[in-house]
């Protein structure tokens, strides 16, 4: 038997990359050989990172940048060699907006996310009535609610009102999980903010400067895909250098992009894994205990044939079957799958980690790109874009003027705008034709931003149940899923379903992931 162990790492997207690449860094670090295969049941590696370029255009058909303040995917687009790759927004296009009957008003001055900092932006501003301004104003003087979770609406409206929270911090916050304010929750997806109000009383008062609390307010996630959730900087590989509370290593921008495109960090991770055997194409099919491995309540699940019996626990702990009929016994298995496919493999193994991994909804998603001749858009495309509030009642949820946030994303005469369509409770769009999909988009970019000439390029993107929902009691199903697998050592998930579901936070799940695999395959 060879000694060398094993580790499966299941899923390619940037999780599972950056949990192989991690793997294998470690090992040569601490001299302890390891053998790892990463697989990936489509026909490409980086999962919702996927970049087009056509027609001088640069397309991102997921995610468009990631978050500054948290360090990981920077530090690890630094240590791939990328770190002169990493571009800014241009400072001069930072301001977002935001649609008030069908027009569209700029988020005001002084404003952290939704939390009035400064009212002298907010007064001036037509973007809320006079009463709901005065509403905002008495942040200070709300006491504080129960500690505990709760959702963002009930959360936002008993800081700020029901206005802000329809107008402003529903489409600000949950834009980043297509989801519902009613739904998700605050400690899961901005706990800074019931963190502020436990601690100070008042949000005004507990996030001061609002910079060190998370981000500055000119730059909303418009549809950038990335999560806000706050958190430390941590140890481990990619966390050698990292920035403080407030330091985001951006130059003052709250997001950084690749100037080739965010795939670019995707080509440079599969690169560097030059000691994991990478498969593509193959896809698990399911996951079963080795002969002679038991644990806990769950027992020991099916014995496969071939796996045998390990009376001194050095041996394999599972057994893979693949799609293409072979099996493959590992030491450690890390699953990056959404929380939904793992819970399908974890079943018979496991059921008490898949009943709340199967509890966690989904939301499909559209990404409608537009490329146009500049002197066809007659409109400034002075900001990152804008965002629609759900009671718009418009199929658009938020717009990004690409080549105004992001310079290297076309030329000078040259306009990318792109369109996200679709989230919780609004997934109807997916039964459109690519062609009646941006018949919509067209339209509504006509009668929003007076755009009526034809795009000369067109690309649509659909994403099925991509966003996972960070509903109220998500951070103790996740502890449920954790506390399950605990007797099952070296298996472990990770990845968007589950501590984050912006790049950063992936990337740092897939670290995480590799040093406790690591540390069960070799303590």
């Amino acid at each position: 038997m060879d000694p060398t162990p094993h580790v499966a790492v299941v899923g390619g997207g940037i999780t599972g990359l950056a949990a192989a690449y991690f793997l294998q860094e470690l090992s040569r670090e601490r001299g302890r050989p390891v053998a790892i295969t990463l697989l990936e049941a489509g026909p490409r590696l980086g999962g919702k990172i996927l970049t087009e370029r056509v027609d001088g255009f640069c397309i991102e058909a997921g995610p468009d940048s990631f978050l500054a303040r948290k360090p990981w995917a920077r530090l690890l687009a630094e240590r791939l060699g990328l770190g002169e790759e990493l571009v800014t927004i241009d400072p001069r296009h930072r301001r977002t907006y935001i649609v008030r009957q069908g027009q569209l008003h700029p988020i005001p001055e002084g404003l952290f996310m939704f939390v009035p900092l400064r009212m002298d932006g907010l007064a001036r501003s037509q973007l809320l009535s006079p009463a709901a301004k005065e509403r905002m104003a008495m942040e200070p003087s709300i006491p504080p609610g129960p500690p505990g979770d709760e959702s963002i609406a009930d959360f936002v409206a008993r800081r700020v009102g029901q206005e802000a929270l329809e107008q402003l911090a529903e489409p600000l916050l949950t834009g980043i999980y297509a989801g519902r304010a009613d739904r998700l929750s605050i400690m899961a997806t901005f706990p800074q903010f019931k963190e502020a109000e436990q601690r100070a009383g008042s949000l005004v008062k507990g996030l001061g400067g609002g910079r060190a609390a998370g981000g500055p307010s000119r730059e909303p996630a418009a549809g950038s895909g990335n999560s806000h959730r706050g958190e430390g900087a941590g140890g481990g590989l990619s966390g050698r250098a990292p920035g403080g509370p407030g330091s985001n290593g951006a130059g003052g921008s709250a997001f950084l992009a690749l100037r080739g495109g965010l795939e670019t960090l995707v080509d440079a991770l599969v690169h560097h894994l030059t000691g994991v055997t990478v498969r593509t194409g193959v896809k698990v099919t399911a996951l079963a205990a080795a002969s002679g491995v038991a644990a806990g309540p769950a027992g020991p699940g099916a014995e496969p044939a071939g796996a045998g019996p390990d009376p001194a626990g050095t041996g394999p702990r599972y057994v893979l079957t693949l799609s293409d009929g072979t099996r493959l016994a590992a030491h450690a298995v890390i699953m990056t799958m959404p929380a939904f496919a793992a819970a399908d493999l974890l079943a018979p193994l496991c059921p008490s980690a898949a009943a709340p991994l199967r509890a966690m909804r989904f939301v499909s998603v559209i990404t409608c790109a537009l490329g146009f001749d500049r002197a066809d858009v007659q409109h400034p495309l002075d900001g990152t874009g804008f965002l629609v509030p759900r009671k718009e009642g418009r199929a658009i949820t938020a717009c990004t003027w690409v080549s105004s946030k992001w310079a290297h994303t076309a030329a000078p005469d040259r306009a990318l705008i792109r369109c996200y369509l679709g989230r919780d409770g609004e997934e109807q769009v997916m039964a459109l034709s690519d062609g009646a999909v941006v018949d919509l988009v067209r339209r509504e970019l006509e009668e929003l931003m007076g755009i009526d000439a034809a795009p000369r390029l067109v690309r649509v993107y659909r994403w099925e149940r991509a966003m996972p929902q960070y509903e109220v009691g998500h951070l103790d199903r996740v502890a449920a899923v954790e506390q399950a697998l605990a007797s099952w050592p070296g298996l472990l998930v990770a990845g968007a379903s589950y501590q984050g579901l912006g790049i950063p936070d992936c990337v740092r799940q897939g670290e995480l992931a590799a040093q406790r695999a690591l540390a069960a395959c070799c303590p």
